[in-house]
């Protein structure tokens, strides 16, 4: 069973997804200078024991695993801070998506996110700087 629903709250739409015995009620990607910050909220994770943390750089494919997070109860609020996005270019696309494991080995997907990851003009010039030292 999956149900949409979305919510206006000051700008910010919250986006609630039924999958696997979980409903999330938001799974967020957000870029920041030390890489991706992944965050999402659940409200029901009844026969779930944990989550993986996908990603795919450039398209919404070939995904590769990243972390894996045991399941904390419902309600539960998760955050991950992704510092492998890849500094060499200034510019890249990310898709994330989370997998949803269950006792039985049987899983499932969540939606699939993306995020535009940038580095700053000053963490640039040091790697640059920092390069022609090695």
């Amino acid at each position: 069973m999956k149900r949409f629903v979305m919510f206006l709250f000051l700008s910010v739409f919250t986006l609630t997804v039924a999958f696997a015995s979980v409903s999330l009620h938001f799974f967020t990607a957000k870029s920041n200078s030390d890489g991706v910050l992944i965050e999402w909220k659940t409200g029901d994770e009844d026969g779930v024991t944990r989550f993986e943390i996908e990603r795919s750089a450039g398209s919404m494919e070939n995904f590769i695993f990243i972390k894996s997070m045991n399941a904390i109860g419902n309600n539960s609020f998760y955050s991950y801070q992704d510092n492998s996005v890849s500094f060499k270019m200034t510019s890249s696309l990310y898709y994330y998506r989370l997998k949803c494991i269950k006792p039985d080995g049987s899983s499932t997907y969540s939606n699939t996110i993306s995020v535009m990851y940038t580095v700053s003009g000053i963490k640039d010039t040091w790697g640059s700087i920092k390069a022609i030292f090695r």
